[in-house]
Parts: structure tokens; C-alpha cells; sequence
């Protein structure tokens, strides 16, 4: 017994504050258990959903608890496994039920049998003595049973003639005959008159009872201080004859379950009712309210329920897909789902995938479910063995496989206190061979492994396993302890194989042949990648030239590449346009290198006047299987001159008009500048005599590269002055001769007269030159000058106008005057030679 106060939730639950009612009654429950205790009644019983009749069988199993002969095995000694119930010779069942501590079954001939704890009176035998065996239950003569059920300490027995008999502990009611008397023998329950059971079931705390009538009514009796009567209230009386259920006015009931505290209803609109204790949300709506009037579950949206099954503070529903919902106290992993918190609302149960349930039945800390073929999974309390898997572990929180006999598959099971019970029937001994291959795909010469596992339903299967490959035998193993056989082969021909496993068989296990396995041998793959490497230039260069490179990488072998890469020994990255190749596809890839001192110094390969520099590149790349490949070297070679850069610079100049240009005017000039020399220059500048500014476009110059440079000039005054100024221009044509006119007017030869103003008269064209020349810095911060270069251009220089001459007479005869007049006026533009 594990003594456990009411309010005691399990890891994960919710709990909220009692009113005074809820305590009063906790502690008087509590009262009763210890009572009970005292009495030898170790805990609250266990409760199962009214299993449905199955074909008759000899055989019954039980697990677990036998302190009291539950198991039926003719001992008082716990079963971690499932064993036989020691049926009386002959004796086929058809129902099978479980109290917390008794057992009990019906035969294919309508009696009832009972075993384990009798102290009161439940096994109905007229005596409180336990039985470790199974006995007949005092029924009237000649009567059948079609259904039973089994509380705490009282058991319920419905009759072929629609009568419904109890016995055993009657403290609180339970018996239904209007009395508090224990019964040790059958009694019939006082029924209201015309109700017809066709259904019944008993609370796993021993106090209460339940039965459902023909015409979807319900009907219970025994304890009410939780409300789990289901009549809209909650009190202390012992409610010793039946009493109608509250179930919804309109509503047919079509299967009940009682659990600890709590009861379960399904109605014929596939709707499930509870009410009584909701501690845990054993009620399932949402909630830790209790409530003595049935309210509906919050079952998921199109959920059709096929059975149901109410534990000591769990319930359970199974689905008609085979699913099972469950909800309430979780605490000992009883409701499968993987933890121990508690469901306020359904929610499924774990099951193994590819399972199907088909029967369920829950007690207080343990759920069993049926599957549909006849296995059995059970999840929670294992502290007496009563999930049938073994002395450990203690608990599960997913259903386990029971580990049912060899050659055994359930029909019907009943979860009990701390025990476990079940209908079997024999099937025939089967094995099953399994065959896996890895990998199922590969190349000759590859190992590809071969792994048989062999089960058996009727124990541990023995002997050899052959596997083929067609016909072809491969090999030949025997069956480990495991049931599995394993064995390799490497000389798969290229192709497809259909491997088998064929199990020889032993006196137990028969023989059986695996599926067939395909294993396909491909060509080996060859991983393969081709590089050729191009330079754009083989030179010469010089040190500071930069070198482009150009690589092709091809896959030439017969399966994808993937990470291609190309290394080289000179250029640090080398950038491809794709880094994954099928088979025959190729790519291109880009490098540079930036020629140093360091890669003629010393020189690995001189050449006339210069050096050889080779470079090594390299690709690689992965297989789809990992491996690396890597194609052979390519190679590029280019001449980097080693002789002294000798710098030059050129300058040529031209005028773009050479005249003649009038002072003030503006010529035009245009340089040429050309690199002559073997090294690159900078810093480029023109000078030039006369003109202030020159630009240049470029000021940098590669070798052998030109560029074109401007400037301006204005003539000046001093560009017009050729000579002296008097030979500028002559006058003589026009100018006054004095002397002759000095003798007409004087009469005499009186000298010159005065001279004539010469000067003006036409101009002459003078021609100005120019020079310049061209500045630049080498690399090594020397300067380089150009030769001089010179234009000329012509400058007119114009006349000024002549001024009139007088003068007196020389000496002479005559006294005339003489005069003269000269002009001559000089135009400046005048193209004049």
C-alpha cells in the first residue's frame, strides 16, 4: 500500500484552495483509509471498463501484486511477467475482471469464478477467506452471468434473467439492498421496478456502484461525499438502493465506467459525460472543479468514441480509429505521454507507431491497452510488476509492450490494483525474417553488409539463416541470442541483386524468407579534373608589370566534382566562374600577379636580356563521396627584363597657326610628349620660354605611351620690333623734297628746306620662335628631360604715319621756303613682305 492523502497531485498538476466542505470530507476520507488499513485493505482498489465477451479460452494470464493470491497462480508471490491463472480443468472464460485486490471470471457456461482477497466477503463464497485459486461464486442455481464488475471490496454480477446480484463490503451502501450489511454471499440489489441493466460497473474505492438500464438511463449507489452518485449533490449519506444518475434530459447512456471518485458516461450522440471528483481534471473539462451533476467532457472536434475507462484519479477513451485519449492525474506516467503533468482536457496517449488500440482499462496508477493484434502496452506504476515487463523500471511514461508468453495473443485484459489480468488465446508458432542492406547502392570491390533479424512468437529462435542473391547462395550464419545474423560480401558484380534472407528454422520457430533487398553495384566513380593555364603576355616585363593569367578546369573523370579550387605558386587567389562540375563540364578561372624583385633575384632562368619566370598551378576538387582529386601541374612562363631602365622622354611642338599675328593676338601651341625610355615615368611637365602655362593630359606616362599637352600665347610689343626703327617703313615716294622746292620758290639753291616726315609708310613681318621642353621623374625619383623643341610664328610690325616737314632754306640764292609734305601710314595688318 502506498498511503496517499486526497490532494496529493502528481509532478506537474494544478492544484487551488479547498472550500471547507472539500477539506471536511478530505479529512474523512482520510479517516476511512486508515480504518481500512487497520482492517488489512492496503489502498484504494482498481477500475476497468466493462470488457465485452470474447471467445471462449483456457488460458488467463496475470502480472504483478499477489499479496493476497490476486494473480490466481496458487501462490502469494508477485509476478514480474505474466503467468498463468490456475483455471479448474476444462474451464474456458469469456469475461475477465479485476478489484484492487480479487479477480474474477466468467466461464462459457455462466458461472463465475473468483480469486485473491476475501476479507469481506467479495469473492462470494459465503467466507472471508482468501483464495490464491480460483473458486465459484454463490450465485443462484441455474443461473448465467453476462456481466461483471468489481470495486475495492465488493463485486457486482449481472444475471441472463435481467436480475443484478452483489456481494462483499457494504459500509457505505455499495451492496444496493438497503442495508450497510457486508454480504459474503450473492444478494440481489433492490432495482427501481421496471429497470432492465444492461450494463455495470463498481468504483475503484469500494463504495460505489453503477449500473446502466436498457432505456439509456443510469443508476448508482453507495458513497456520495464527492458527488461521484452523479445526483446533483454532495453529502455524507449512505446511499444503500439505487438512485437515477442526472445524466441530460434527452440523453441516452451507452457504456459507464466508475473510476476512484469520479464517474464516466458515454451517450448514444457520441458524446462522454463525467462528474464527481475533479482534483486532476479527472473530469476533463478544462478544470479542478469538482462537480456532483455529469457535464460534458471537452473532447477534440470529431472525436468518435468506441470505450471508455475511468482509473482511480485518470479516465480514458478509446477512439474508433484505434487512438486512445486520457486526461487527469498524471503524476506516475499512468496516462502515457510521455511526462508526469496532468491533463485538464483529453489528449493522446502515446502509442507506438503502426499500433491500434482495441480495449482499455486503467486503475489508480497503471493503464493496459489491448491492440488489435493482441499485443498488450501498458504504462505506469511497475513497482510490483504490474506492467509485465520485468522487475524494472519502476514507472514509464509511454506505454511498454507486456512481454506476454510465447504463442499467446490477448483477447481481454483488466487493469487491477497493483496487478494486471488478461484473456489469451494460442496462436500458431510464426517467425519473421527481416533484411536490411547498407549501403544499397555501391561500386565492386566496396563492402555492402548483410543483417537478418529473426523474431519468433513462440520464444528465442536458434539454427542458420542462407542468404541469396538470386539463386546464388552468399552465406551461411547462424542466429545470434539476439535473433540477428550478419555477414559482408565485396564481389557484387556490376548490376542489380535481389538479396534474400532465408531462415532455416528450428523445432520451435519455423522457417520464413525475408523481403527481398535490391542492392545495385555502379561503375566505380573516378573522380578526374583536367587545368590548362594561359598568360595574356609572355612579356617582356619589367618588375612592377602586372601578369593576367587565364585556367580552364575540366572534370574528365565519370562522377560530379564539387569545391574547385586552383592554386598557384605565384598569385595568391585564383577566382572560377563555378565551383561544381558534372562529368565533361569545365569552367574558367582568373588570377594576377604583380611582378617583384624578388622574382629575378636571384633568376631561376635567365634569358638575352632579361629573366624567365615560371609559375606552377594546381586544381583540386572533391568527390560526391568526400575524396579529393587533384590534376596534374600547368604551367606559364614569362621574360621580365633584367638589363638597366634606361629612361627617355620626347618632345615635339607645333604652333596651330604660325601668323602673322598683330600685337595683342593669341597663338596656340600644341606639344607631343612621348615615353622613349624602358621605364615608366611621372610627374610630367612642360616648360616653355613664352608661354606661362602648358596642360597636359596625362602625367604619367607607360613606357612607349604618348601624351598631348597645351598652352597659350599673347604677342607682345617687342615680338613686332625686328631692327632699328627707321627701316621699318619708307616714306620716300611721299615725302616733301625741301631742296626742291627751295629752288622754285627761292630762286636760288637754297639747301634743303626742311625735311619730310618719313616713317609710316608699309610694314614688315618679323618671326618670333619659341622653345620648350619636357620634365618627368623615373621610378627611382630621378628626373628626365626632354630635348627642346621650337615653332615659329610671324609678327607684323606696321608703320606710323608720316609727319610734315619744314624748314628754312639753306643758304643760297633766294630766300624761298621750303616745304614738304610726307606721310605714309603703315598698316599693321598688312600682309606686307
Amino acid at each position: 500500500m502506498r498511503p496517499r492523502t486526497r490532494g496529493e497531485g502528481g509532478a506537474g498538476g494544478e492544484g487551488r484552495a479547498r472550500t471547507p466542505l472539500r477539506t471536511l470530507i478530505a479529512t474523512l476520507a482520510a479517516a476511512l483509509t486508515a480504518a481500512l488499513c487497520l482492517a488489512g485493505i492496503a489502498a484504494p482498489p482498481a477500475s476497468a471498463a466493462v470488457p465485452s465477451p470474447v471467445p471462449p479460452t483456457d488460458i488467463a494470464l496475470s502480472w504483478g501484486d499477489n499479496n493476497y493470491g490476486q494473480l490466481g497462480n496458487g501462490t502469494t508471490e508477485r509476478s514480474y511477467l505474466p503467468g498463468p491463472v490456475d483455471l479448474p480443468a476444462g474451464t474456458r472464460l469469456t469475461d475477465i475482471t479485476a478489484g484492487y485486490f480479487h479477480g474474477m471470471g466468467v466461464t462459457s457456461n455462466g458461472r463465475l469464478l473468483t480469486w485473491g482477497w476475501n476479507v469481506r466477503g467479495q469473492l462470494g463464497v459465503g467466507t472471508t477467506t482468501n483464495s490464491s485459486t480460483p473458486v465459484e461464486a454463490h450465485l443462484p442455481a441455474g443461473s448465467r452471468v453476462t456481466a461483471i464488475a468489481a470495486g475495492f471490496a465488493h463485486s457486482l454480477a449481472l444475471l441472463d434473467d435481467g436480475r443484478l446480484f452483489a456481494w462483499g463490503f457494504n459500509s457505505q451502501g455499495e451492496i444496493g439492498d438497503g442495508t450497510t450489511t457486508q454480504r459474503n454471499s450473492p444478494v440481489e440489489v433492490h432495482l427501481p421496478a421496471g429497470v432492465e441493466v444492461t450494463a455495470i460497473a463498481a468504483s475503484e474505492n469500494g463504495s460505489d456502484s453503477m449500473a446502466l438500464a436498457s432505456d439509456g438511463r443510469v443508476f448508482a449507489w453507495g458513497s456520495n461525499n464527492y458527488g461521484q452518485l452523479g445526483i446533483g449533490t454532495v453529502d455524507f449519506t449512505r446511499h444503500t438502493l439505487p438512485e437515477q444518475v442526472h445524466i441530460p434530459a434527452g440523453t441516452r447512456v451507452t457504456a459507464i465506467s466508475y473510476g476512484g471518485i469520479h464517474g464516466l458516461a458515454l451517450t448514444d450522440d457520441n458524446r462522454l459525460l463525467a462528474w464527481g471528483s475533479n482534483e486532476y481534471g479527472q473530469l476533463g473539462n478544462g478544470t479542478t472543479d469538482s462537480d456532483p451533476t455529469p457535464a460534458y467532457v471537452d473532447l477534440p472536434a470529431g472525436t468518435d468514441i468506441a470505450a471508455i475507462a475511468a482509473g482511480g484519479e485518470h479516465s480514458m477513451a478509446l477512439t474508433s480509429d484505434g487512438g486512445v485519449l486520457v486526461w487527469g492525474n498524471g503524476g506516475f506516467g499512468n496516462l502515457g505521454v510521455g511526462t508526469t503533468t496532468n491533463r485538464l482536457t483529453p489528449v493522446p496517449m502515446h502509442l507506438p507507431p503502426g499500433t491500434k488500440a482495441t480495449a482499455i482499462t486503467a486503475s489508480r496508477y497503471h493503464s493496459v491497452v489491448l491492440m488489435s493484434d493482441g499485443s498488450v502496452y501498458s504504462t505506469g506504476w511497475n513497482t510490483a510488476g504490474q506492467l509485465g515487463i520485468g522487475a524494472t523500471p519502476t514507472f514509464t511514461l509511454s506505454p511498454v509492450r507486456t512481454h506476454l508468453p510465447a504463442l499467446r495473443r490477448a483477447t481481454a485484459i483488466a487493469a487491477g490494483g497493483e496487478f494486471t489480468l488478461a484473456l489469451a488465446e494460442e496462436v500458431a508458432a510464426e517467425s519473421r525474417t527481416t533484411l536490411t542492406a547498407n549501403p544499397t547502392t555501391s561500386t565492386p570491390g566496396r563492402r555492402v553488409v548483410l543483417s537478418a533479424q529473426v523474431t519468433c512468437n513462440a520464444g528465442t529462435p536458434t539454427g542458420d539463416v542462407v542468404f541469396y542473391d538470386g539463386d546464388t547462395p552468399i552465406d551461411t550464419v547462424a542466429v545470434n541470442d539476439s535473433g540477428y545474423a550478419y555477414t559482408w560480401v565485396f564481389d557484387l558484380a556490376v548490376g542489380t541483386h535481389s538479396i534474400t534472407a532465408h531462415y532455416l528454422g528450428d523445432g520451435t520457430c519455423p522457417a520464413s524468407v525475408s523481403e527481398p533487398v535490391t542492392v545495385t553495384i555502379e561503375e566505380a566513380p573516378i573522380p578526374s579534373i583536367g587545368l590548362s593555364k594561359q598568360v595574356a603576355s609572355t612579356g617582356p616585363f619589367h618588375v612592377g608589370d602586372t601578369v593576367n593569367y587565364t585556367y580552364t578546369v575540366t572534370d574528365t573523370g565519370n562522377t560530379a566534382l564539387h569545391d574547385v579550387t586552383v592554386t598557384d605558386s605565384l598569385i595568391p587567389t585564383v577566382t572560377c566562374d563555378a565551383t561544381s562540375l558534372q562529368p565533361g563540364e569545365n569552367t574558367t578561372c582568373r588570377g594576377s600577379y604583380t611582378v617583384t624583385e624578388a622574382s629575378i633575384a636571384p633568376c631561376p632562368a635567365p634569358v638575352a636580356g632579361g629573366c624567365e619566370v615560371v609559375n606552377l598551378a594546381q586544381a583540386r576538387a572533391l568527390s560526391p563521396t568526400g575524396q579529393e582529386t587533384s590534376s596534374p601541374h600547368a604551367i606559364a612562363a614569362i621574360v621580365v627584363l633584367t638589363q638597366p631602365e634606361v629612361p627617355g622622354l620626347s618632345l615635339s611642338k607645333r604652333a596651330e597657326s604660325t601668323g602673322p599675328f598683330q600685337v595683342g593676338d593669341t597663338a596656340h601651341y600644341t606639344y607631343t610628349i612621348t615615353n622613349t625610355g624602358e621605364t615608366a615615368l611621372h610627374g610630367l611637365t612642360v616648360t616653355d620660354n613664352l608661354v606661362h602655362s602648358v596642360t597636359c593630359d596625362e602625367t604619367s606616362l607607360a613606357r612607349g605611351e604618348s601624351t598631348t599637352c597645351r598652352g597659350s600665347y599673347t604677342v607682345t610689343e617687342a615680338d613686332a620690333v625686328c631692327g632699328p626703327r627707321g627701316s621699318k617703313g619708307s616714306g620716300r615716294r611721299d615725302r616733301g623734297d625741301g631742296r626742291e622746292h627751295g629752288r622754285r620758290d627761292g630762286h636760288g639753291d637754297g639747301g634743303y628746306g626742311g625735311g619730310g616726315g618719313g616713317g609710316g609708310g608699309g610694314g614688315t613681318v618679323c618671326l618670333v620662335t619659341n622653345t620648350a621642353h619636357a620634365t618627368a621623374t623615373d621610378p627611382l625619383g630621378e628626373h628626365v628631360t626632354s630635348n627642346t623643341a621650337g615653332a615659329t610664328i610671324g609678327v607684323s610690325s606696321g608703320g606710323d604715319d608720316g609727319q610734315d616737314g619744314y624748314g628754312s632754306g639753306g643758304s643760297g640764292y633766294g630766300s624761298g621756303s621750303g616745304y614738304g609734305s610726307g606721310y605714309g601710314r603703315g598698316k599693321k595688318a598688312a600682309k606686307s613682305a
